[in-house]
């Protein structure tokens, strides 16, 4: 188990819903209500599931995490000018975890929908019309291989795979529009 860099209590494993319909687990104290997601977790994570990390007793977001969850090393202050000023962000520079406390999770996540929102409506049109049918292909696929086989690392793998075709699609998609 993992335990709260923040407060020391255990943290506590939540499935919760991220893109394209694909399932993440992230570790959440039930103390101080921060939240420890691995490596690209906090990006996949669906803005709409972030009130599921809500705790009744009131969150902590004054606690600074000391140590990584995972490999014990210590978290650093995220800085970047990209992201707005009230999100504190905590990183291990080892393994590329993050920790947040839920108010700021609730900040990122609302920014990130209004800079997706922003996009959209920017390229509205501009996507390779065949984009949506090669993403409803390659999830098909990965559906009917996940079928044939119940290991959770080769549901892991997979999701991972299809979130790198989708990046590539998407960053494809972006060079042919220019």
């Amino acid at each position: 188990m993992k335990v709260c860099p923040c407060c020391g209590n255990l943290l506590i494993p939540k499935k919760v819903l991220a893109h394209y319909g694909r399932y993440i687990e992230v570790d959440q104290c039930e103390n101080c209500g921060g939240i420890w997601f691995d490596k690209y977790e906090l990006y996949s994570l669906n803005p709409d599931e972030v009130e599921k990390f809500s705790i009744e007793k009131g969150v902590n977001s004054s606690c600074q995490p000391s140590y990584c969850p995972n490999d014990k090393n210590l978290l650093r202050l995220l800085k970047d000018p990209i992201i707005p000023k009230d999100v504190i962000i905590y990183y291990c520079d080892q393994c590329f975890g993050m920790w947040l406390p839920f108010d700021s999770l609730k900040r990122y996540k609302e920014y990130q929908k209004t800079r997706i929102q922003k996009f959209k409506e920017e390229n509205r049109g501009e996507l390779p019309k065949d984009l949506e049918k090669k993403i409803e292909i390659l999830l098909k696929k990965g559906e009917e291989d996940l079928k044939e086989q119940n290991d959770l690392e080769f549901e892991y793998k997979m999701s991972q795979f299809v979130s790198i075709v989708l990046l590539i699609l998407r960053i494809l998609s972006y060079f042919i529009k220019k």
